[in-house]
């Protein structure tokens, strides 16, 4: 597994255990966490364009904040219930790698850069609804 990926993976489950983890931890360890967090931010093109708290509304409205949900129908997938079209289509023009992957399958920091990046190109427009909450 490359590097970036287990960092990133690394990251989240420190961020879903938030405080509760860092409450043991010395200064020096938050800071390494927090210098590669900033590491990880800057390697994502679309960082800018939502915040985490933005996000967090528009996954929070989608899917209730759950990154493995599926639609009734199987059609919208993931967080930010991508259609499989829309997916491999913002993955085609900013992260190839991506194509194929079912958006439900993917990580989180994976699907927050798909929907940061769809966002970018799009703004609320893919998400009539919950768009608004962002």
């Amino acid at each position: 597994m490359p590097t970036k990926t287990r960092s990133a993976r690394v990251l989240l489950a420190a961020a879903a255990l938030g405080a509760v983890v860092l409450a043991g931890c010395t200064p020096e360890q938050i800071a390494a966490v927090q210098r590669h967090q900033a590491i990880l931010r800057a390697g994502d093109k679309f960082h800018h364009v939502v915040s985490d708290a933005g996000l967090s509304r528009l996954r929070a409205c989608e899917s209730g904040g759950n990154y493995r949900i599926v639609s009734a129908s199987g059609a919208y997938r993931g967080a930010y219930q991508f259609s499989r079209a829309t997916w491999n289509g913002v993955a085609a023009r900013h992260y190839p790698h991506l194509r194929g992957v079912d958006p439900a399958a993917a990580s989180p920091y994976d699907q927050d850069r798909m929907a940061r990046a769809l966002w970018a190109e799009r703004g609320r427009q893919p998400w009539p609804h919950c768009g608004k909450r962002v």
